[in-house]
């Protein structure tokens, strides 16, 4: 018997050890430049992908993208469709605890920014229509502001500068990095509303918490990139120093 349970122990230690030691599959945005998106063969590119693939090159894994804009974050995972995700998606502290987060791997305050010159602070977001991009699930913030109808969510970043041009919403709230990427490539030039908000405790990836195991890797990977310099280099890439 005492040989049985360690049999059994070593078989579940050694589970532990390989699992993940493959192909993850990893769910992101498919127009979310410049964090993911997709060409017409389906290519992903971008932050996120950059900063994956560098991750699973460090664990010896591969990774593989799908998107999980129609089926949403947490039916994707429910589902065993993906094996973790990697939208932008700020950590809270309310997560329900059948998930788990990495540590974060971008800060993920937001920043409003508006061309109506009738918005001078924040206090002025109160009843405006306020734009979004879908996949930035930065929803339940805006309820603090603004109300549930007045809330606008745009598929893709041009369209909702667009709108803001044409004065069909107040205010747009981006993700800060978002933001810098838009304005360093002369994308966006619209005048901020206040200072950066707090959104969460940084964007991390997450995962179901049976999958702790895939999280830890993650998260020693992620510490080895940040120490070495590699972790600037892409983020330098993309958003500037």
């Amino acid at each position: 018997m005492k040989i049985m349970k360690q049999i059994i122990f070593l078989a579940l230690f050694m589970s532990n050890i390989f699992a993940y030691s493959g192909t993850i599959i990893v769910g992101v945005g498919k127009f979310a430049p410049p964090f993911s998106a997709a060409d017409t063969d389906n290519h992903y590119f971008g932050f996120c992908i950059d900063l994956m693939n560098t991750l699973c090159k460090r664990m010896n894994d591969t990774c593989e993208y799908k998107s999980i804009v129609n089926e949403g974050i947490e039916s994707a995972l429910n589902k065993g469709l993906v094996d973790i995700s990697l939208t932008p998606t700020p950590i809270s502290p309310d997560l329900s605890p059948e998930y788990i987060f990495s540590m974060p791997y971008m800060t993920s305050n937001g920043q409003f920014i508006t061309n109506n010159p009738n918005i001078k602070s924040l206090k002025d977001l109160q009843g405006k229509k306020i734009g979004i991009l879908e996949e930035t699930n930065l929803k339940t913030v805006l309820l603090q502001y603004t109300s549930i109808d007045n809330i606008k969510e745009f598929a893709r970043g041009a369209t909702i500068i667009d709108a803001l041009k044409n004065n069909d919403i107040d205010a747009i709230l981006f993700n800060v990095n978002l933001l810098k990427y838009l304005t360093s490539n002369q994308i966006a030039t619209f005048r901020p509303v206040g200072k950066p908000i707090t959104i969460g405790n940084g964007y991390g990836l997450l995962a179901l918490k049976k999958n702790e195991v895939l999280i830890n890797k993650i998260n020693k990977a992620l510490l080895q990139i940040e120490n070495d310099g590699t972790y600037e280099q892409i983020y330098t890439k993309y958003f500037g120093l």
